[in-house]
């Protein structure tokens, strides 16, 4: 039977899934000039040009030579494995291109269209990360599963636009929470788009995804990361309305805020966050969970805006399992633990500012002195903790 607490919720939770339907990538196709498509690259000592609206198979062995193994990011090292990775790269320094995504509109497709759950108004800026060639040579050319590494807590994201050469095979497969969904750019070059069209899938850093095996054909891309832009850098955006689900989520927080039957003598509403977010620390190490708080996505940012637009103090926690369930909350994470701990939760406590927020019912009836000791607050879960 629910706990009348549990009942007021509700509204809460049902509004936080709605906002959290919304998938977190977007894709398709965007008409440019074809001389925005021409793209300048090192060949050995020489310099080479390929105009992509009507590329020769030869010019894209060309570039297909003039490029590097590609490799990819594992323990906070460049992996080159073949059995994983199977495609070329060129580095940012050895290639230019006319396209500017900021210029011909797409950055603010990609806003509009990826960030309209947060309804705020916040600016992204496009920052030109790396060229790739899949190609169909030998077994042809696939990157299995596998995450983005951010490269800074204002990274969240990257788009990966396709420039318009035929291809088949090399499909983009995202996957997210249960979901999933294949971008198939060959197909859609495929179906007589013009000849200045490009291709872009955009997508959260924590979407895990992958490129199909190319089967004919040259898949070239440019990646570029996605970052929360700091003013001086913002593009410039009208403000975003907001959505329906949005709107749902707020009028439910003022509404039970409102009710005098819950939390009368104050308390903890918690909320598990459902993206992950890069952690970096300053020059001494130290780690500031605040500057993360301008950094977060989706439904994360949804909850974040209406708990400042209804007066409450919102701020981001870590919550630690120590001592088998005994839940400990710290304001940063726990770093030089590396020696054998008796009293877990008293030195995250004493040393790291830590508050146990739960124990176990088991251990409360077996352990009630150090309980009563140790537990001090409560948090009411509206969304669960993410492992």
């Amino acid at each position: 039977m629910s706990s009348p607490l549990n009942v007021l919720l509700k509204p809460l939770a049902d509004a936080v899934k709605e906002c959290g339907k919304k998938a977190p990538w977007c894709s398709g196709t965007w008409d440019v000039s074809p001389d925005d498509l021409k793209l300048y690259f090192d060949y050995g000592t020489d310099i080479r040009s390929i105009q992509f609206a009507n590329a020769t198979e030869a010019q894209l062995d060309e570039l297909v030579r003039a490029c590097q193994p590609a490799t990819f990011g594992a323990n906070q090292e460049d992996v080159l494995d073949e059995n994983y990775r199977k495609a070329g790269k060129m580095d940012l320094s050895h290639f230019s291109i006319n396209f500017n995504p900021e210029r011909l509109g797409l950055a603010l497709e990609v806003k509009s269209r990826l960030l309209v759950p947060d309804a705020d108004e916040r600016s992204i800026k496009l920052e030109p990360y790396k060229l790739n060639v899949y190609d169909y040579t030998g077994k042809g050319s696939f990157f299995k599963a596998h995450k983005d590494t951010p490269r800074g807590e204002k990274m969240f994201g990257s788009v990966v636009v396709v420039l318009p050469t035929a291809h088949e095979g090399g499909g983009l497969l995202l996957r997210h929470d249960g979901s999933e969904m294949v971008f198939d750019s060959g197909k859609e070059f495929a179906v007589g788009k013009p000849p200045g069209a490009i291709a872009f899938v955009a997508f959260y850093s924590d979407v895990e995804h992958e490129v199909q095996q190319v089967t004919s054909g040259h898949r070239v891309t440019i990646t570029y990361n996605l970052y929360f832009a700091d003013e001086r850098e913002a593009l410039v955006l009208a403000p975003a309305a907001l959505t329906p689900a949005v709107d749902q989520f707020s009028v439910s927080l003022k509404n039970i805020l409102a009710n005098p039957e819950f939390f009368s003598k104050g308390g903890l509403l918690g909320f598990g966050l459902k993206h992950q977010y890069p952690l970096s620390s300053d020059k001494r190490g130290n780690f500031d969970l605040k500057n993360l708080l301008t950094c977060l996505k989706g439904e994360d940012a949804v909850i974040l805006r209406a708990c400042k637009e209804h007066g409450l103090t919102a701020s981001l926690k870590i919550i630690y399992d120590a001592n088998d369930g005994w839940l400990v909350m710290c304001d940063r994470p726990v770093v030089g633990l590396s020696y054998q701990v008796d009293d877990l939760v008293g030195d995250l406590a004493s040393d790291f500012g830590g508050v146990c927020i739960w124990v176990p019912p088991s251990d409360a009836e077996y352990y009630q002195e150090q309980a009563a000791r140790e537990w001090r607050k409560t948090v009411k879960w509206v969304t669960p903790m993410q492992a």
